[in-house]
């Protein structure tokens, strides 16, 4: 085989395998820009929840079924629709020498009306960690303010405070909550001073699962002039969300989670009575609504979209708004309550073994479909790496706030199957 016969070989193969592997066709390069995200490319007969067909969702996702994979929470796959989109964007970009920026104004329409907002409270950034970062650093704190956080935090959450407390001297308070969800908002309210400026919290703990009560802490957080910032990284996707309800001044989420979107994509959202009144950290081209360089001008756009600055990957920001057509498709109430029946009859599993304890809510006001628990007396971040290795179930350990536990992730693509098979895992590891 001569050498450019062999190069010509080569390259097939590795397109191939990008493209085919997944099931998804190469796109040629003559398809118009207009078709991209275009629809969710997958579709149910029946939306009404009892007759869904999950087994169909299931076949959306491309690991296979031997694969019992139980921690959305950490990272959740993306379905064919995503992924066609991301390939078939880069694609059509790389063939037209093109960045495509205009393009993501779909995705922005699709974010605001999934999250009931105007488009020009979000934007498409990276994740739930930058976009906290972005709050922390907006707010122009300074030595002696206060910011409180809880201890159910997560690093991507609690960090960007942290940072502040070591750059600008600015005090990090630390709560703890009722891991039973009923007096998480007195608790909140009990920790004011004169001196706190902001209050973060998860709207779902990524330790336990807890749902805290978002509206009721935000009209708090609005009649002490403090700024509510939310994380809802473990929220977005997994239950309906309305932000203009809950009021919040920032609420910051990950496309990689519950959305099933690209990894590397998250949504941020500014209410709008700030967006004139906080000027932002960075800035470049997209951030401005007027730029004069001659004559050192500029005015920043009247929109959060300004925090999108410079050359993105419109790829991805496509594919985020893929992933919300797919769960459109399906419902987002049924996911909620798919979600809330595979997390029932998992709870019920656990409560008929004694020694295992539950960190989760019971209430269905404080918990949704995550639910953490421990074997009493037992390393269970060890139990969690036994369970991967020896049944083949996906969990996750959490270390964090010392709660020696193990977290379980029920998604659409879960089954029931996939619980009792967790359960008689663990009625052995009980029992040994």
């Amino acid at each position: 085989m001569s050498k450019a016969t062999r190069r010509n070989f080569l390259q097939k193969s590795i397109l191939g395998g990008v493209f085919y592997t997944f099931g998804i066709p190469f796109i040629r390069a003559n398809n118009s820009f207009e078709s991209l995200n275009s629809d969710s490319g997958f579709q149910l007969e029946n939306t009404h929840y009892n007759e869904i067909d999950w087994t169909k969702i299931r076949a959306q996702f491309l690991f296979p079924d031997s694969r019992q994979y139980l921690n959305t929470a950490s990272l959740g796959p993306s379905p064919r629709t995503v992924v066609s989109t991301v390939c078939k964007t880069i694609e059509q970009l790389e063939t037209s020498c093109s960045h495509g920026h205009h393009l993501t104004k779909k995705t922005h329409t699709q974010i605001a009306k999934f999250l009931n907002t105007s488009e020009d409270e979000i934007a498409v950034i990276r994740n739930a960690t930058e976009g906290m970062n972005i709050i922390a650093r907006t707010l122009r704190l300074k030595a002696g303010d206060e910011v409180i956080i809880s201890t159910h935090e997560h690093v991507g959450g609690a960090a960007p405070w942290m940072a502040l407390q070591k750059d600008l001297g600015v005090i990090v308070k630390l709560i703890d909550l009722d891991v039973d969800g009923e007096k998480n908002l007195q608790i909140i309210k009990n920790a004011v001073t004169s001196k706190t400026k902001a209050i973060a919290f998860s709207h779902i703990t990524c330790t336990n699962g807890m749902k805290l009560p978002v509206k009721e802490i935000a009209a708090f957080c609005s009649s002490k002039n403090i700024f509510s910032c939310v994380d809802g990284a473990q929220a977005l996707g997994m239950f309906p969300i309305d932000l203009t309800d809950m009021n919040v001044d920032f609420y910051t989420s990950s496309g990689h989670k519950w959305l099933f979107g690209p990894k590397g994509t998250g949504v941020f959202y500014m209410n709008k009575k700030w967006i004139k009144k906080l000027n932002p950290v960075f800035a470049g081209a997209y951030s401005d609504s007027k730029f004069n360089l001659n004559n050192l001008t500029m005015e920043y756009r009247d929109s959060v979209q300004r925090e999108e600055y410079g050359t993105r990957n419109t790829a991805i920001s496509l594919g985020l708004g893929s992933a919300i057509e797919f769960i459109n498709t399906i419902g987002i109430e049924n996911v909620a309550k798919r979600g809330r029946e595979l997390s029932d009859y998992f709870r019920k599993g656990l409560s008929e073994m004694p020694e295992i304890e539950i960190l989760t809510p019971k209430s269905e006001e404080f918990s949704a479909s995550m639910i953490t628990f421990r074997i009493k007396g037992k390393d269970n971040l060890k139990l969690n790496q036994q369970i991967n290795s020896e049944y083949k179930i996906r969990l996750r350990g959490i270390y964090e706030n010392n709660l020696n536990s193990i977290r379980v992730s029920f998604a659409v693509f879960n089954n029931f199957t996939e619980i009792d098979n967790l359960l008689i895992a663990l009625n052995s590891l009980t029992t040994k």
